[in-house]
């Protein structure tokens, strides 16, 4: 028996060390392998599946986060997920998506707020930081091969009749010399109202920036354009001077309607090009420019 011993123990320790060089190696490949951009792309693209024939059954979508979305589209699933990719909630109540690694998070939103679909779904990357659709995030609705935009949205009811316009903000691309920024207004599928100027106007004539300065101008202005301080009401205009150029010429009958009843109106920042209020005017069934600076 005691000569049996050391065998036992060195047949143990083969079996470790080949777990060691073959099993545990193998994990970490298969970490890496999922953790990739094309794996991500086919979770969402099962998501978005499942996100799909939840409209269809329900005729809007989930209105809820990340942390639950997999819990309110289960049961729409045409594929499962991978339980390698569920990972329980912080409660206990739930699961929540990630691809790689418990950091590489499946991001939801609905209504959206990034991206350029009907709701905000997007996989936080390889280096597991939420950064809003940016730096490495790889948004569901972009394709492989596009160049990566800033993109952000809102809806609301600009037209006042219940019913909600979207607003789309979105950049042709990251060079900040040479890309520009553009607003869309749509419902449906007809444009409303749009509006662009170059990423340069948030920094012109101010040489003493460095670009990465620059940048963060921009970011940060892009990011408060659809604050909830932007959305007032025409009214709000008595309140001021009005000594501002008008589209609508001053004290006209459309611009003294336009105030008084006091129509939604969205003011916006375009830099050195000054700032705009728009609003839509019902007599002419169209987004006018109300006043800029």
């Amino acid at each position: 028996m005691r000569n049996l011993l050391p065998l036992t123990l060195l047949l143990g320790a083969l079996v470790l060390g080949g777990c060691h060089k073959v099993g545990f190696h193998e994990i970490d490949v298969s970490a890496k392998r999922r953790a990739s951009a094309q794996m991500a792309r086919e979770v969402m693209a099962e998501l978005q599946q499942g996100l799909h024939n939840f409209y269809l059954a329900r005729h809007h979508y989930p209105a809820t986060t990340g942390a639950y979305l997999y819990d309110s589209i289960h049961g729409y699933m045409t594929t499962e997920i991978d339980p390698l990719d569920l990972y329980r909630n912080d409660n206990g109540k739930g699961y929540f998506i990630a691809v790689g690694a418990r950091s590489g998070r499946i991001i939801y939103h609905y209504p959206p707020t990034i991206g350029a679909g009907d709701y905000t779904l997007y996989w936080v990357g390889p280096n597991g930081v939420d950064e809003e659709g940016e730096g490495d995030d790889i948004d569901a609705w972009q394709s492989v091969d596009s160049v990566k935009r800033y993109v952000r949205r809102r809806d609301a009811d600009l037209q006042n009749d219940g019913n909600l316009d979207r607003l789309l903000l979105t950049s042709t691309g990251p060079d900040i010399y040479l890309d520009s920024v553009r607003l869309e207004i749509s419902r449906g599928d007809t444009l409303l109202y749009s509006d662009s100027w170059p990423l340069t106007a948030y920094f012109k004539d101010r040489p003493e920036l460095t670009d990465e300065e620059r940048k963060q101008i921009i970011r940060s202005e892009l990011d408060r354009f659809f604050m909830p301080g932007a959305f007032v009401h025409t009214d709000s205009l008595l309140n001021q001077g009005l000594d501002h150029w008008f589209v609508l010429k001053p004290h006209s009958p459309e611009l003294t309607d336009i105030i008084r009843s006091a129509e939604p109106m969205f003011n916006y920042y375009t830099g050195v090009e000054g700032s705009k209020g728009i609003a839509w005017l019902p007599s002419k069934k169209k987004f006018v420019v109300v006043w800029k600076s």
